[in-house]
């Protein structure tokens, strides 16, 4: 009788520790997992550091225009981040009647790179920069590697719209578009950003 009643309570501690274990794992995975899944947003402000003129290897200025990847605080770190140029459109104006839209499909590297990387982790409450524009007194081209063998990534003066997409290994993609206008009219790399305007990153979806 005393075996039996042990043997009794024995399977009924199994049975809740076995539902304690299921329950835990469910409210992990629906409620802490995506609370703590990393969110990963493009910013852009003209007035801080997002637009500087650095100096290249090779002992050259070059002006830099920079996108921020930030990841939202109390998550965790995302893991191979990528920015994606999927689209680079140009829009019409007096001189040009219509659109014209160039695919890319080439990443965005990170700044401060050398040799150039395209993928990087982005740590919670965090945010890198990555190379959005190289810039010169008369035109403009993506901070993408490799670069496209067309010349793709070259902005003419014009007005443009850029498309790019943030993707990690374990954050939902991300798409944005990047307005962009330059006149190329500069008179030396110091004055380019008076020449050049940049709107905030927009959600595409």
């Amino acid at each position: 009788m005393v075996a039996s009643g042990v043997d009794t309570w024995a399977t009924v501690a199994v049975a809740i520790g076995t539902v304690g274990t299921v329950v835990y794992a469910l409210f992990r995975d629906v409620f802490v997992m995506p609370r703590r899944r990393p969110s990963l947003e493009l910013r852009f402000e003209p007035a801080g550091n997002d637009q500087v003129v650095v100096r290249t290897a090779e002992g050259t200025e070059i002006a830099s225009a920079r996108l921020r990847v930030v990841n939202g605080k109390g998550k965790d770190t995302a893991d191979d981040v990528v920015v994606m140029v999927t689209e680079l459109r140009r829009l019409a104006d007096s001189d040009n009647a219509v659109s014209e839209s160039r695919p890319i499909g080439v990443p965005l590297t990170w700044s401060g790179t050398n040799p150039p990387l395209t993928v990087a982790s982005v740590h919670p409450g965090s945010q890198r920069h990555i190379d959005l524009l190289h810039v010169t007194p008369s035109t403009a081209q993506l901070g993408v590697s490799p670069k496209p063998a067309g010349g793709q990534d070259v902005l003419e003066p014009g007005a443009y719209e850029i498309s790019a997409e943030i993707r990690a290994r374990n954050a939902d993609a991300k798409a944005y578009v990047i307005p962009v206008a330059l006149d190329g009219s500069s008179p030396d790399i110091a004055g380019v950003w008076q020449h050049l305007r940049i709107e905030p990153p927009r959600r595409d979806r």
